[in-house]
């Protein structure tokens, strides 16, 4: 069960300023120089990881995607339908 009130005193909920002071906080420390693993600093990386994600994609790689089997598709469809 959640607590309530001033019983737990880390919880953000219970202090609204506190709450906003540790949002700005925390987004000061992103960007480029603190986050140097961010796809936004790096176009042409997120272009590669995203070209590499699409490749591990397909027919043998993922067997239960529905794009690979139309019958599969619709049964779940009328099951989805029938919920």
């Amino acid at each position: 069960m959640a607590q309530t009130g001033k019983r737990n005193p880390g919880n953000f909920a219970n202090d609204r300023e506190r709450a906003a002071a540790a949002g700005r906080l925390g987004g000061l420390h992103q960007g480029k120089a603190t986050n140097p693993g961010n796809f936004a600093n790096d176009r042409e990386r997120a272009a590669s990881a995203g070209h590499a994600g699409g490749q591990s994609q397909g027919k043998a790689n993922n067997p239960g995607n529905f794009a690979n089997d139309r019958a599969k598709a619709a049964l779940a469809g009328r099951a989805g339908g029938r919920g």
